[in-house]
């Protein structure tokens, strides 16, 4: 039964690591990640630092700091503010290369093709007068817009790519033009279909349901999405289906990192761009929440399972793999402890390296629910040691480390009887 089950999933996992869409969503997040770790650095001295509210400036003598918090929010601004755009480029680009194209131009016709769906006009107000002025709203370009980038992007990139094959659509230049300009112009009436299309299709949304087509994306598809996964069976799931993939031998993170990132990653930005309001954060589950819970030593929560073979395991090689990864454990690296013991396709050491996760990941989501451990807004690396990651992802709030310790002790737990049981196998 083990067996079949392991190749049903790796028939799974071949596909969906197969399909160019989920590769360049996952590719494009990859890439932006530096970026959103620096804007949430700026976040977390604007917040910690510079606010007169929460931070020290709001103590006597420190009043100075509240001064240098534009410096900081600049930061974020320049970098988690413009995500959608980033994102509708990279999306731009990696597909276009998955389809044989180079990719630089194509990722530009996508952020011009999601401009194009967007309100381009921001009414505000000047006294009491109300005021209609060009522009792009933050609610367009920051991570509420990741959903519609994507969309967006990949439909007219596709369509692109096979418009840019018909030779009836290329403008061909004499063989004196250099290539560069010559390139240049064969691509130009694919784009004029792509962005004059846009504008037509989201145009006439706009007159029929008062709606812009981001909105509407947005709303229909983004909301509900988000809104599913902000409970704890959405979180525990995808613990439990990235742990599967694991046993089975694929790597089960990059495989699920794909399908949640565009949605803890938007929640994060909900929760910094409050906390940079001086308001509370409000949503639970994020990327940090992730490598807070579900991650820690690695996935699995293995950080338990080298815990417990150093207290009761008997068995000279376990002892050693375990004092071997420990090091790497502790900064989320289980590749070690994953095929050394090994945990790939080891009924015993599967079934906990399955629950671990989705006990911790719910623990934590309760913890932070009921308030005792805090919502995180800050970006974290995955390659933080557990305690430092929840020290630092949440501005430093000592119920989410408590939390973690918890998490870290039951995991512990959970894994010692199966330990125990390898004791026996010697």
């Amino acid at each position: 039964m083990f067996d079949k089950i392991s190749e049903k999933m790796g028939i799974l996992a071949a596909k969906l690591n197969g399909n160019k869409y989920l590769i360049t969503i996952k590719d494009s997040f990859l890439s932006v990640i530096p970026l959103i770790i620096v804007g949430s650095i700026g976040t977390l001295f604007s917040s910690v630092v510079c606010s007169p509210t929460n931070g020290i400036a709001q103590f006597s003598g420190f009043e100075w700091l509240a001064q240098y918090a534009p410096l900081f929010d600049t930061v974020n601004y320049a970098t988690m503010n413009i995500l959608s755009i980033l994102i509708a480029y990279y999306i731009g680009c990696n597909l276009a290369k998955h389809n044989g194209l180079e990719g630089n131009f194509e990722g530009l016709v996508s952020v011009c093709a999601f401009v194009c769906a967007a309100p381009t006009t921001i009414t505000g107000m000047i006294g009491k007068e109300s005021v209609v002025m060009s522009g792009i709203g933050v609610d367009v370009t920051n991570s509420k817009g990741l959903f519609v980038a994507m969309i967006i992007g990949m439909i007219c990139i596709e369509l692109y790519c096979k418009l840019s094959k018909f030779d009836k659509l290329k403008i061909k230049m004499p063989d004196s033009v250099p290539p560069n300009v010559s390139k240049s112009f064969s691509a130009l009436i694919p784009t004029i279909i792509i962005l004059f299309g846009v504008s037509i299709v989201s145009f006439t949304f706009n007159q029929l349901t008062g709606m812009y087509l981001s909105e509407a994306i947005y709303k229909l598809l983004a909301m509900p999405v988000t809104a599913a996964f902000q409970n704890p069976i959405g979180i525990v799931l995808c613990a439990m289906i990235g742990a599967i993939f694991w046993v089975c031998g694929l790597h089960g993170a990059s495989i699920v990192n794909g399908v949640i990132n565009p949605i803890v990653i938007t929640a994060l930005q909900t929760n910094a761009d409050l906390v940079l309001a001086n308001q509370a954060p409000t949503e639970i589950v994020t990327k940090p929440f992730w490598t807070m819970y579900v991650t820690m030593g690695g996935f699995g929560c293995t950080i338990g399972l080298l815990l417990a073979i150093l207290i009761a395991s008997k068995r000279t090689d376990d002892r050693s793999i375990a004092k071997l990864s420990f090091a790497p454990g502790l900064f989320g690296v289980n590749e070690p402890l994953i095929f050394g013991l090994p945990i790939v396709l080891n009924p015993t050491l599967a079934i906990p390296f399955i629950l671990a996760p989705m006990i911790c990941a719910s623990i934590g989501y309760f913890a932070t629910l009921i308030g005792f451990a805090a919502k995180a807004y800050i970006m974290i690396p995955w390659c933080l040691p557990p305690i430092v990651s929840g020290f630092l992802a949440t501005g430093g709030h000592i119920g989410t480390v408590l939390t973690q310790i918890i998490c870290i002790i039951v995991s512990t737990l959970i894994y010692l009887p199966f330990v125990k049981m390898r004791n026996k196998e010697i």
